[in-house]
Formats: C-alpha cells, sequence, structure tokens
C-alpha cells in the first residue's frame, strides 16, 4: 500500500486582508426584486454576489429631491411654461400684451432662481459643517 504524500506541508497560504471576503452583509428583497436581480446578473454573466458588489460599489448614489427642491422643480416648470406661452405670442408678432407678463414671468423666475440657490448653498454649508467637525 502506497503512502499518502502531502504536496502541501504548509497548507493553504492565508489570503491577504484585500482578498478576504468576510463580514457579509444581510440585504434584503422582495421575490420580484431578487428575480430582476437574478437576470440581470446573469446576462452579465456573473454570480448574484458578485454583481451585487460591483453595482453596490461602482454605482452612482443620488441624493433624494427633498419637498422644498420638488416646489422649487415645480414653479420653475410653471414658468418655463409661461415662457413657451409668451414666445410663441412673440413669435406671431403680438408684442403689447405680452410686455407686462414678459417682465413678471422673468421676476418670477428670477425669485423662484434665487430660492434654489438659497436652499443649494444652505445644503452645502451643511454638509461643508458636517465634514469639519
Amino acid at each position: 500500500m502506497m503512502k499518502h504524500v502531502i504536496n502541501n506541508p504548509g497548507g493553504r497560504k492565508k489570503l491577504s486582508a484585500e482578498k478576504l471576503m468576510g463580514n457579509p452583509i444581510p440585504v434584503r428583497f422582495n421575490l420580484r426584486q431578487r428575480t430582476r436581480l437574478e437576470m440581470k446578473a446573469a446576462k452579465a454573466n456573473m454570480p448574484l454576489s458578485v454583481y451585487l458588489r460591483e453595482a453596490g460599489l461602482k454605482a452612482v448614489v443620488r441624493q433624494r429631491v427633498t419637498g422644498e427642491l420638488m416646489k422649487v422643480i415645480r414653479d420653475l416648470n410653471n414658468l418655463g411654461t409661461n415662457l413657451n406661452i409668451i414666445a410663441k405670442g412673440v413669435a406671431s408678432h403680438r408684442f403689447d400684451p405680452f410686455c407686462q407678463e414678459c417682465r413678471e414671468a422673468v421676476r418670477g423666475v428670477n425669485e423662484v432662481l434665487h430660492k434654489a440657490r438659497v436652499l443649494i448653498k444652505e445644503k452645502e454649508d451643511e454638509e461643508n459643517g458636517a465634514t469639519l467637525e
């Protein structure tokens, strides 16, 4: 009978801390979400865990739109519609009735833009203050 020969007496070499995949993070998905993720992973020819890791590390995460910012966006959209109507009127050579409306619309756009700038500045100041502390 042959004796068992150990080809690697020290065993498997330990992985470096960079290559070691420890500390799992539990994430829950409903059935529809999981199926969709599995289909995307299969399409990318990756196991689900690798796909999720790549997506999580390379994804661009955008900040949620606040209610205040949503109101500013809505106001700008409404003013844009008004300006479009005015532009159509000017294009059809009816200038006089639109002069006052133009001034009001421009004033409104400037007010909304000022509010948006103030909100963005406050948000940036809050974020900068949080990073400095």
